[in-house]
């Protein structure tokens, strides 16, 4: 999967396999956003809202273990 890391003016930062690279967000599916997870096809990226959704949940519960239980 790729995760869009940041967004910088016209630029998505894209993160795969630990590997940062630019792509114009032209490039990329309307309202992509950070944190977004995205999938190369053969006519350009699409969106994976589902599997966003379950990275951010997982995402959240580390967040609060390390917390101690607060969010």
């Amino acid at each position: 999967m790729i995760v869009i890391d940041r967004i910088e003016g016209s630029m998505a930062v894209l993160e795969e396999n630990g590997t940062l690279r630019n792509v114009p967000l032209q490039e990329l599916p309307e309202d992509t956003g950070e944190g977004d997870l995205l999938e190369r096809t053969a006519d350009g990226y699409v969106r994976c809202p589902e599997a966003a959704a379950l990275r951010r949940e997982l995402l959240a519960k580390r967040r609060r273990k390390l917390l101690g239980g607060a969010s």
